[in-house]
């Protein structure tokens, strides 16, 4: 890494790939990132972590066109312009920077894919300016409606989500085990011993957003919970 600036020697490196077109998730969170440099060249890239870093500059991204995940929470960010670009985002994550306004949103409202948004994390104590206003969520929400979760609370959903999620790390439990399986089945002497390393990343990146899923689910469901209790003691409290 030079003076903070992202390099294909460093694109290697943390995802094991020899070449950056191949990579397909990638964590490089808290790497005292300022410059996101050749990331742009990532051009199959689904899942990008750039949590806890210096990053302000976003304009770099608009490369990532299969972009579907990405996290950047933690960071120097006042202007997200560059996000419109990624038109296949479905979740992002911007808890945590300097966001000002509901209006340097406005960019988002070109993407029509995306379903997640977090700008607050309570969870983590990260937040944005934005945020301390009264009609905060509102406002969000009135500009961007094909939102389902925001701030890790469901706008939209059903009971079973917490199903599908343990469902989908039990998959990735399996898929990781009948490949281990394999590979002492069927050891090949033509590679090295590192060489499904990468598989095993990606793997465990699944996971990762899975836990992370769950968490923020299960965290709003807690607030559903609080919430109807409150009503439920106004309520009460209004007949007596």
């Amino acid at each position: 890494m030079e003076d903070g600036k992202i390099t294909k020697p460093l694109l290697k490196t943390r995802s094991g790939e020899f070449d950056i077109e191949s990579i397909h998730t990638l964590n490089l969170r808290d790497c005292g990132l300022s410059d996101l440099g050749c990331i742009s060249e990532c051009t199959q890239l689904e899942r990008l972590n750039l949590s806890r870093n210096d990053i302000s500059k976003l304009n770099k991204l608009a490369g990532l066109g299969n972009l579907t995940s990405l996290n950047l929470s933690a960071n120097r960010i006042t202007n997200i312009e560059g996000l419109q670009a990624l038109e296949n985002l479905q979740s992002v994550n911007l808890a945590g920077n300097l966001i000002g306004s509901v209006n340097s949103l406005r960019c988002l409202t070109a993407l029509d894919k995306l379903e997640e948004l977090r700008l607050h994390d309570p969870l983590r104590d990260l937040s944005n300016p934005l945020c301390h206003s009264t009609t905060y969520r509102r406002d969000v929400l009135d500009m961007l409606p094909n939102l389902k979760v925001l701030d890790g609370e469901r706008i939209l959903g059903h009971g079973s989500d917490v199903f599908s999620l343990c469902r989908e790390i039990e998959e990735s439990l399996e898929r990781r085990q009948d490949v281990n399986s394999q590979q002492l089945a069927h050891p090949s002497p033509w590679v090295s011993t590192d060489y499904f390393e990468p598989d095993k990343k990606f793997e465990e990146s699944r996971l990762g957003d899975a836990k992370e899923q769950l968490q923020t689910l299960l965290y709003s469901c807690k607030r559903s919970v609080e919430k109807s209790e409150d009503v439920y003691v106004k309520l009460k409290s209004s007949t007596t």
